[in-house]
């Protein structure tokens, strides 16, 4: 229900003065752009979005020329990017090469010479046949820490801790 206190607009009440000259206004505004109006530019705008007109020359090259020197302006950062990435590549190298250099590099055989446990074969950590149901999990922690214990020793032999 409607509230009796609010007065409802007749939309078919004859115009006001007020309206009268605020479409005089609007109408003075759409004949002469240079006016400032609200509506008359919110009406400009509808009326080039639904149907646009040509860009005038001197405005077409002002638009071109400020597109290009942008376009510009990104080739410069464009040869900043390129060469920082040159410089962290070589960068990175010299620091490959160094670090290629500079490791404590053994020959093969050497490696045998320091004693290193090798885990071909789990044979040595059951002698007895297995039980023909259960134990799996048993055997895989025996095996796990087996494995373990030869990764450490072999570590320590390489950092010469023996």
């Amino acid at each position: 229900m409607s509230d009796p206190r609010i007065p409802v607009d007749d939309p078919d009440a004859p115009a006001s003065d007020d309206e009268r000259a605020a479409a005089d206004e609007l109408r003075a505004s759409l004949d002469d752009p240079r006016r400032a109006n609200d509506d008359a530019q919110l009406a400009r705008a509808l009326s080039s979005a639904w149907s646009p007109r040509d860009l005038q020359a001197g405005d077409h090259a002002a638009l071109v020329e400020r597109a290009l020197e942008r376009h510009r302006g990104a080739r410069r950062s464009g040869r900043v990017l390129r060469i920082s990435f040159g410089v962290s590549a070589a960068v990175a190298l010299a620091a490959a090469v160094l670090l290629v250099l500079r490791s404590d590099r053994r020959p093969p055989g050497e490696a045998a010479a320091i004693g290193l446990a090798l885990s071909r074969t789990t044979q040595p950590l059951f002698p007895d046949r297995f039980a023909p149901t259960g134990g799996e999990t048993a055997r895989i922690d025996r095996i796990a820490m087996a494995r373990g214990a030869d990764l450490r020793d072999n570590e320590f032999a390489k950092w010469g801790v023996r």
